[in-house]
């Protein structure tokens, strides 16, 4: 794949800037091991510091690890300084370890690769206080020949002798192996992909000046192309990332005699997979194969759910529905004749619901309990669930739902409804046996599946089918009396505490605007009880609960609407970004999670408010450019923007002039991002032609 980045013209084809950073090396006799040590120099620009190994937050540490000239990365000792205390100039308060200049890192070899050649290879974080970049530096190192590490200076007569004794060991190196042994470098194995041209030539810094050599790819790759040292992008995280870098071929003087190669490590691994598996059951005599078993096990499945565990916070709805069979006036007949049909209507709700679920579920394409997983369902059912509980403590009565003992309403429509929506809070629920049905069900037609819910839901039903059956059981529920009030708040306090197992679950987004909706809800439900009761005229109870009404109306509304202006980031992908580019105005931000000018950056200037206004005025597409993690694309692309640090946002314009972008660095105003705006795509409105 072919990364054309050159292609851009204009300021933005400058080379980056040369890094604020130098380092450099010497060499030491240790008397301790017989062998050597190599003190890494690592020295930034006054302005400029490097967090330490151990920086004390949350961010990239500096890393050092030696490698051989196949790449493979040594298990050597590297001993750090422990870093000077600084005042992060991005989070008051806060300190952090960083390196200042001057700061030596030590590493000692063994004896035993006396005469052989070695990369010192270097990872670090620099941030002034206006930008942050990351750098990977490698320096070759040639060591003494055998018995001449003697020859060297003596570590202890050095000037920096002091510091390491202040050193302390760090993290060993992922995939390192002992000197003289062989082993795999972290890049992969041949075969994990192709080679990628870039089209961009950073400058080569990566090796020592003056010193000419080629650094190629191990063998086992199969790659036959040099790159510059500028693009060696190998180190300790390499095993996570999407690509490796190709090493070099730098002639002396540090001219470059090659593009940059790089070789996919997991391309495959980043497209979305098709998984074809064999799976194997452990209990295969309760897998269903046939229509015949499916209705006899959903049928046991249902019975079964009511008893599960997560059914229990609706057990408050069935109670109520008997203490108002319990209160119906009358000799022992008309109790058995209310009892029979509260439990008939009951039954008749989960039938109906079950049956519309599989409706709603085969048109909606979703799996059994994923309605659930829509923010809206759940609003409505707190909602349901909350006033129902109110209710029970009396503040009004529903003109449904109304499940207190003496209720004047329709006992039918009161019981069918409150089978309907005990059922609907109880079908996220799933139980023994159901797995392996739904499994089933849901690869058949809508007439099958529809089938299995209603016998799963028949199954569900069936105990209150019984008691419908054996209406003489309505003997066993005490006649009301003053112990049907205290019930009934009782059931209001389960139904409190459903409501708050309903908010756990709300998306944090709609948290606040679901507690704000239950607050007026009780001031509606209140105001229907209050005003709209038995004595009020006709008209008042119509104007009073139409108020109440619209309120919770209005409520629910603000509540489940989406943001006015919300912006819209896509994560940068070479292929679609080359796609979008010239086609309409492109915003692209260069970010990364360790770098805080960033993100103070994205808090400010960059906020949510800011780049929906911007995307809305000029039609934009908002990329994000995220270098958290290596990536060589998105590296070449900074890069060819004439750029090596971050904060970056670049403007691509509509047309002939996406060749062009703007380049805004480092910290800037919502101001300056307003008047870049208009120079790169024209009056906002009126975007600027080719």
């Amino acid at each position: 794949m072919l990364v054309p980045w050159a292609t851009l013209d204009g300021g933005a084809l400058s080379a980056h800037a040369a890094e604020p950073v130098t380092f450099s090396t010497e060499q030491a006799h240790d008397r301790e091991t017989a062998g050597g040590i190599i003190v890494l120099w690592i020295d930034p620009a006054p302005e400029y510091h490097a967090y330490a190994h151990e920086p004390g937050v949350d961010t990239r540490p500096t890393v050092v690890s030696v490698h051989d000239r196949s790449g493979t990365p040594l298990d050597l000792p590297v001993l750090y300084m422990p870093g000077e205390p600084l005042d992060d100039p991005f989070t008051p308060g806060r300190i952090v370890n960083a390196y200042g200049p001057k700061t030596p890192v030590f590493v000692k070899v063994p004896a035993l690769l006396a005469g052989g050649d070695v990369i010192v290879r270097t990872s670090l974080l620099l941030c002034s206080d206006r930008n942050c970049q990351p750098v990977r530096h490698d320096i070759a190192v040639t060591l003494p020949g055998e018995g001449a590490f003697a020859a060297l200076p003596d570590a202890a007569s050095r000037p920096w002798r002091g510091k390491l004794a202040q050193a302390v060991p760090g993290r060993p190196v992922a995939g390192a192996v002992a000197p003289g042994m062989t082993g795999t470098p972290n890049a992969g194995a041949a075969g994990d992909g192709a080679a990628i041209g870039m089209g961009v030539a950073p400058t080569p810094r990566d090796v020592a000046p003056g010193t000419g050599g080629s650094l190629p790819f191990p063998p086992s790759t199969g790659v036959d192309t040099t790159a510059t040292a500028g693009n060696v992008a190998r180190g300790e995280e390499e095993q996570a990332q999407k690509a490796v870098s190709g090493i070099v071929s730098v002639s002396p003087g540090g001219t470059s005699s090659g593009v940059a190669v790089s070789r996919s490590v997991s391309g495959a691994a980043q497209e979305s997979p098709s998984w074809s598996f064999a799976p194997r059951y452990f209990a295969p005599e309760l897998e269903v194969s046939g229509l015949g078993k499916a209705l006899l096990l959903g049928l046991l499945a249902g019975l079964i759910l009511n008893v599960m565990p997560c059914v229990l916070p609706v057990i408050s709805l069935k109670l109520s529905g008997f203490i108002a069979t319990s209160g119906a006036p009358g000799d022992e007949g008309v109790r058995r004749r209310a009892f029979r049909e509260h439990n008939l209507f009951f039954a008749a709700g989960i039938l109906v619901w079950f049956v519309v679920l599989a409706g709603i579920l085969a048109v909606a394409g979703l799996a059994w309990g994923q309605l659930f997983q829509r923010p809206g369902v759940l609003f409505g059912l707190t909602l349901v669930v909350f006033t129902l509980g109110l209710s029970m403590f009396g503040v009004f009565s529903l003109p449904v739902l109304d499940l207190k003992a003496g209720t004047t309403g329709s006992p039918r429509v009161q019981a069918f409804m409150t089978g309907v929506v005990a059922t609907l809070l109880a079908t996220p629920c799933s139980g023994p046996l159901l797995g392996g049905v739904l499994g089933w069900a849901f690869r058949q037609p809508s007439s099958v599946l529809a089938l299995v819910f209603a016998f799963v839901g028949l199954g569900m039903a069936s105990p209150y089918l019984l008691m419908a059956a054996r209406p003489g059981l309505v003997r066993f529920f005490p006649r009301p009396g003053a112990w049907t009030g205290v019930m009934e708040q009782v059931v209001g306090f389960f139904l409190m505490a459903t409501s708050v197992y309903l908010l756990t679950i709300l998306p944090a987004a709609l948290l606040l605007p679901m507690l704000v909706t239950l607050l007026v809800a009780a001031f509606a439900a209140w105001l229907w009880g209050t005003w709209a009761g038995p004595g009020a005229s006709s008209v008042q109870r119509i104007a009073v609960r139409c108020v109440a009404v619209a309120l919770v109306g209005m409520t629910v509304a603000w509540a489940l609407s989406p943001p006015a202006d919300e912006a819209r980031w896509e994560p940068f992908e070479a292929t679609a970004f080359r796609g979008m580019l010239g086609r309409q105005p492109v915003i692209v931000d260069f970010t990364a999670d360790w770098c805080p000018n960033c993100k103070l950056l994205e808090r400010t200037t960059l906020n949510a408010a800011n780049m929906a206004r911007w995307q809305k005025a000029y039609g934009a597409r908002l990329v994000r450019v995220d270098l958290t993690r290596d990536d060589p694309v998105a590296q070449a692309l900074l890069h060819s923007l004439g750029s090596s640090s971050i904060p970056v946002v670049a403007l691509f314009p509509k047309g002939l002039l996406r060749n062009a972008p703007l380049v805004l660095r480092d910290l800037f105003t919502a101001d300056q991002m307003d008047e870049a705006l208009e120079r790169a795509f024209g009056p906002a409105g009126q975007p600027l032609q080719p």
